[in-house]
């Protein structure tokens, strides 16, 4: 692997024109250019030494007072744990059960820490022109970063999401469901559905947008899919499911710090102290990758 080595991350921009954050020339005076969301992402890894998201999915059984209640809850989550993040993650059919005061709620939280990307989990699939209003929805009226999307539909579904190039886009590829088997290991053409999404994913990263969705709960498959892909790891399953950090980070693990970004959600939401347990986690993720916290 080529690049420069800073306080143990790995500058690729020589080695993937996508992967690099070096800095263009300064623009005109007055005019806001967008900064892609994986160059956001590295930016905040390195200055917080974090490859921690939290997930936002309140659970009404847990919170109580309706969709105030969940964005009182998850308002101080974010406050207590953004230090030690650089990404939050919403489920969208956690605020989607509150009907349209969940939305409003939502778009409340996002503006609650401007300065650090939202990656909506809402793993939509659908045909090409429902699947471009689903986009319009996330990136334009939500204002997300970026979003989980669903491979089954196939790639011109996809290119509903990938064509917003300041976006990014994760696509299921290994989850951390125990019925992944069922569908994601099936064979074709002597190799794993999984793999094959995989190749689909690299194959829509013209913009170096595009992610995958690799549970920390089969650190065997995110070996596998790392070995096919450098493109940037979600791995969530870590806390509640069960995942194991340590073997899975450094699976995902190849020195980008958009390659490898570890998500937990009940663990940390529901915790006593929730900057207590995301600062923890934070070390132990640093701890298997050899980065400094």
């Amino acid at each position: 692997m080529s690049g420069q080595v800073t306080d143990g991350w790995v500058d690729l921009g020589e080695s993937n024109p996508h992967n690099s954050i070096l800095t263009a020339p300064s623009p005109p005076l007055g005019l806001v250019v967008p900064v892609a969301y994986f160059d956001r992402l590295r930016t905040l890894s390195r200055e917080r030494h974090t490859l921690l998201c939290v997930g936002l999915d309140p659970d009404p059984d847990r919170i109580e007072g309706g969709a105030a209640g969940a964005l009182r809850h998850c308002r101080d989550v974010v406050r207590q744990t953004e230090e030690h993040v650089c990404c939050f993650k919403p489920n969208s059919a956690f605020w989607e059960q509150y009907g349209p005061d969940g939305w409003a709620a939502l778009l409340e939280l996002r503006d609650e820490a401007p300065d650090t990307p939202f990656l909506l989990d809402a793993k939509r699939g659908d045909m090409d022109n429902t699947m471009r209003a689903y986009a319009r929805a996330v990136f334009g009226t939500l204002a997300m970063d970026a979003a989980t999307v669903s491979p089954y539909l196939g790639s011109d579904s996809l290119r509903e999401f990938t064509r917003y190039e300041e976006r990014g886009v994760y696509v299921l590829c290994r989850t951390s469901n125990p019925g992944a088997r069922d569908v994601q290991h099936l064979e074709s053409g002597g190799k794993p559905v999984f793999e094959h999404v995989a190749v689909l994913a690299e194959g829509l990263n013209g913009a170096g947008n595009v992610g995958l969705v690799v549970g920390a709960t089969a650190p065997a498959e995110v070996a596998a899919i790392r070995h096919l892909t450098a493109l940037p790891f979600l791995l969530p399953g870590v806390g509640a499911q069960g995942g194991d950090v340590e073997s899975a980070v450094r699976a995902a693990w190849n020195g980008d710090p958009a390659s490898c970004l570890v998500a937990a959600s009940r663990s940390v939401i529901y915790a006593s102290k929730p900057a207590r347990e995301a600062e923890a986690l934070k070390a132990q993720i640093n701890l298997a990758t050899g980065v400094r916290a």
